[in-house]
């Protein structure tokens, strides 16, 4: 298991992005517009991958190698090497070391969703009990500060607060001058983004996160861009929240690893 130098990364981008299960997250650090590490079985003509983001996520993918898998296996589960306080492993592809008992405790289930486009497009103000004051706003750098201090998620992906305001399709929900709500991008890769949505808890159940990620999927489709979603199958609010939308299941739900230090 070796860390691919940056001059490596267009190789194993390729072969990503004809995988089945593609997350933003990874192919940003693949395309090197958000900080990670990649390691593979070798350095040049490489089969298998290990994508790790600065935050967590992290993904394997192409052809198991035996070697390559018993390496990986020493640096989560022994070494447990990886940079940020857990490793968040998606795994549509499961390395079978993961799949013994002693595993079981970082088991968890993930569903990937994808916005149905034509579907969104057809839903209307009615599904949200109105909301008294609401104003939806596209972020913008004078917006940093405000979003920072309510919600904390600047440089949680993005490298920098112009990357985030650039790149993210961030939307805000307001009420009488506070934010209460935020809908952005975690990751934009492939013409896809990687929704996240947050409300602050006083303003839960009102509405606001529907209508601020309907305007936030509006933003992103008139960028050519189109939202996936990937939430906890036990997150039932999320759920819900994420079909009411427009999105659509992408496959199964999949097993979803959290691997502390």
């Amino acid at each position: 298991m070796v860390r691919l130098p940056p001059s490596q990364y267009p190789v194993a981008h390729a072969i990503y992005r004809d995988h089945c299960a593609y997350f933003p997250l990874i192919a940003a650090v693949l395309g090197g517009e958000q900080n990670g590490v990649i390691y593979a079985d070798r350095e040049k003509n490489a089969t298998q991958f290990y994508v790790e983001h600065a935050f967590g996520f992290a993904q394997v993918f192409g052809a198991p190698v035996p070697a390559f898998e018993r390496a990986l296996q020493r640096y989560l589960l022994v070494d447990k090497a990886f940079s940020s306080t857990k490793a968040r492993l998606y795994t549509p592809y499961c390395p079978s070391f993961l799949l013994t008992g002693d595993c079981d405790g970082m088991r968890s289930w993930r569903q990937h969703f994808q916005l149905d486009a034509a579907r969104a497009g057809t839903i209307g103000n009615s599904l949200d009990a109105p909301v008294k004051g609401l104003t939806l706003i596209d972020a913008n750098a004078t917006h940093v500060d405000l979003i920072e201090n309510s919600f904390g998620v600047i440089g949680r992906f993005w490298r920098t607060p112009d990357d985030f305001i650039h790149h993210s399709n961030a939307v805000l929900a307001m009420i009488e001058g506070q934010a209460v709500g935020l809908c952005y991008a975690a990751a934009v890769a492939g013409g896809r983004a990687e929704i996240d949505v947050l409300t602050l808890p006083a303003y839960r159940q009102l509405g606001v996160a529907r209508a601020v990620v309907r305007s936030f999927n509006q933003r992103c489709l008139a960028r050519n861009v189109l939202p996936l979603w990937d939430c906890f199958t036990n997150n039932i609010a999320s759920m819900a929240l994420c079909r009411s939308a427009g999105f659509m299941p992408l496959d199964d739900s999949y097993p979803f690893f959290t691997i502390s230090r």
